[in-house]
């Protein structure tokens, strides 16, 4: 951070209503450098060379955050939002959860703290409230409408005041960073640009500026290039802690990233901004000038000991403020505790800082895009729920933070994006590979709509290689079926389907790891793919309308689902035997064992096996044209008989009379399995 001659005393005694008094606070102290990995990275900009100027700045500044507080402390008291035992719990947010509010909700879910006694607590807002005002958008949202033309009014006069003060000192940082950041914060979004772009407080921190104000104006590939404008003009160790993407990591990766060198931190930052794309289709990411922004928004606000709502000091929490700051952007809402909340709160801390006892709330429809550390270190084995973006479906009577809090979040420019569950299937031919995705049209408990002609098919294999596929889609009674060809080599794909501006776009992603193509097989070999769910087998007519009608997921519902496959290395007329076999697997708790192992309770799993041989009459099988002999088959499972639950789908096949698979031991009296097995997990409900 930038040396500044601001007289910190000065702020302390002109504090706003409800600030501490100069002999119940603290020695002032210096600002802080808000987290080690929020670097401020404006050491080449010149100091500040005139301190009247600069002292009248400061007053200036000062004078506007008493009005601003003070009406929002007045529009508190009035603003009429409950404050329940959760909101209490988190304006008493003690990082060791000493405060008893006499309710379940004692502890808080979400903590960030650092050393000091006062930490953060951020939550979702309750949604019976309704809509609330975003003050990531608008500054001013919790102020009452009575008073809120009054703060604007005291902000413009900041701003005449700042430009005036600004000429006779053109080349400070402070004071220029503080022009664009309250006019900004006035909605003014083209003349904050326009004093970005005139600024001459040095190279990194005017682009930085630049950025900044860009990324409030919606222009968010240009933000992008004004923060890398500011990375380039960045020493080395300026540069890792301005680029660090530690604090969005999950445990795993904040742990693997610490150990890494600043060039491997810059080759990791790649896969992870990579990985962390909300929608490859949509070419304007915000995600990645978002983090850029709201690092640059904690310099600005730091650069005071108190700024509207925070303390910023290190010893009176700034850098768990920070680290907020920095996973989940500006609170959207707050609810103040109470004149008699902030001084219990301060008693119980021993000191009272400029922090206000207020919550800080976020919607509940932010996503959450940066993947789990093993999609960044493997992301071609990792699962569809390495990505999760939305928050599970929750009952009334349960705390939505405490279902699901996740390391970072955001709210996407372009509007809400949903992701959505999938069954996806990978099927051999002579020189490539089928992939066959299923996305199920349902998000939220609600089902949804989705044009098949919009749907895009995505694949990524490098952050410099992301390809649309060309793709065969359609849409049946519950799933968009997306089929493609693709190349063997592993790669993340996923469905895609980008919504106009503040509409529901849909996607799935998941690394894929696709099998040799049947060139590979060796004369007389044989192979099986994995089957997948149908939603009927009515009106199937070959292996593509049998894939048109696949799940969008392998949550089966009805009495009856269908199943295809296919076995590579048989012809049509071979004597083949098939199987399948549908087991339980349900995970069997600690007394279940035990009971079974007394003979008091009987193991709830169990299989259901049917065994063919073909050629048979009545069974759906089609030849597929191949060098290699391909058979697709499609069976109807009954389930009406089966407990809801987990259970598994295997499939068998082999040559009639051919021996049992090496290294099978087969007790006596039991059936052999065939020489190929695959098999398919499925949830059962009713």
């Amino acid at each position: 951070m930038w040396t500044t001659t601001l007289s910190l005393a000065l702020l302390l005694q002109a504090a706003p209503r409800l600030e501490p008094t100069p002999q119940a606070t603290p020695a002032a102290e210096s600002s802080i450098k808000p987290t080690r990995t929020v670097s401020t990275t404006t050491r080449a900009a010149k100091a500040p060379t005139d301190g009247s100027v600069i002292e009248a700045a400061n007053n200036a500044v000062i004078g506007f955050l008493a009005v601003w507080r003070t009406a929002w402390h007045n529009s508190g008291q009035v603003s009429g939002y409950g404050s329940d035992a959760v909101r209490l719990r988190d304006v008493h947010c003690h990082w060791d959860g000493s405060f008893k509010g006499g309710t379940s909700h004692a502890y808080p879910p979400s903590v960030i703290h650092h050393g000091s006694r006062r930490s953060m607590c951020p939550n979702w807002y309750p949604s019976e409230e309704g809509e609330k005002p975003d003050e990531r958008i608008d500054r001013d949202g919790s102020i009452d409408g009575s008073m809120r033309e009054r703060v604007k009014q005291a902000r413009a006069f900041l701003l005449d005041s700042l430009a005036s003060l600004n000429e006779r000192v053109p080349n400070d940082p402070w004071i220029v960073g503080q022009r664009v950041r309250f006019t900004v914060d006035q909605g003014e979004y083209k003349e904050a640009v326009a004093l970005a772009r005139h600024c001459s407080a040095g190279a990194a921190w005017c682009a930085q500026l630049l950025g900044f104000a860009l990324n409030a104006a919606g222009e968010y590939r240009a933000a992008d290039s004004a923060f890398d404008a500011a990375t380039a003009a960045m020493s080395p160790k300026d540069k890792c802690e301005w680029t660090s993407a530690e604090l969005l990591l999950d445990e795993d990766g904040r742990n693997a990233y610490g150990r890494l060198s600043c060039e491997e931190r810059f080759a990791a930052n790649k896969k992870i901004w990579w990985m962390s794309t909300p929608m490859y289709t949509d070419s304007a990411d915000d995600r990645h000038s978002e983090d850029y922004a709201r690092k640059v928004l904690i310099q600005l606000h730091a650069a005071l000991n108190w700024d509207e709502r925070f303390d910023y000091r290190r010893r009176y929490g700034g850098d768990a403020v920070a680290e907020m700051l920095v996973r989940y952007g500006w609170p959207a809402f707050s609810v103040y505790g109470g004149d008699y909340e902030e001084r219990s709160h301060a008693s119980w801390m021993y000191f009272y800082d400029s922090t206000r006892t207020a919550t800080t709330e976020y919607p509940q429809d932010r996503i959450h895009t940066v993947p789990l550390w093993t999609a960044i270190s493997d992301p071609f084995k990792a699962p569809a729920s390495a990505w999760q973006l939305n928050m599970p479906a929750i009952k009334e009577s349960e705390e939505a933070v405490v279902q699901w809090w996740p390391e970072e979040h955001y709210a996407p420019a372009r509007g809400p994006i949903a992701q959505l569950n999938d069954q996806t299937v990978m099927l051999r031919r002579d020189d490539h590979v089928v992939l066959a995705t299923a996305s199920e049209l349902r998000f939220n408990n609600k089902d949804i709509k989705a044009d098949p002609d919009a749907a895009v098919l995505i694949r990524t294999t490098s952050p410099d290689s992301v390809e649309r596929l060309k793709r065969h889609a359609v849409r049946n009674a519950s799933a968009l079926v997306l089929t493609a060809r693709i190349p063997t080599g592993p790669a993340v794909v996923g469905t895609e389907v980008l919504a106009p501006h503040g509409q529901t776009s849909l996607r799935t992603r998941f690394g894929v790891t696709p099998p040799a193509t049947l060139a590979a097989l060796k004369p007389g070999e044989a192979a099986i793919s994995d089957p997948v769910l149908l939603a009927t087998t009515e009106g199937t007519n070959g292996a593509d309308g049998a894939l048109d009608q696949m799940l969008g997921s392998t949550v089966v519902k009805g009495k009856k689902v269908g199943l295809y496959w296919e076995t590579y290395g048989y012809g049509p007329g071979d004597s083949v035997d098939v199987a399948f076999i549908v087991t339980r697997t349900e995970k069997l708790s600690v007394f279940r064992k035990l009971g079974m192992k007394l003979h008091m309770a009987h193991d709830i799993n169990g299989s259901v096996a049917v065994r063919w041989t073909e050629p048979q009459s009545g069974h759906d099988s089609w030849t597929i044209a191949s060098k290699v002999p391909i058979q697709a088959r499609v069976v109807t499972l009954d389930l009406s008989q089966l407990e809801p639950g987990h259970y598994s789908v295997q499939v068998q096949a082999g040559k009639k009379g051919a021996p049992p698979p090496p290294n099978v031991k087969v007790k006596p009296g039991e059936t052999p399995p065939l020489a190929l097995t695959a098999s398919r997990a499925f949830i059962l409900e009713r």
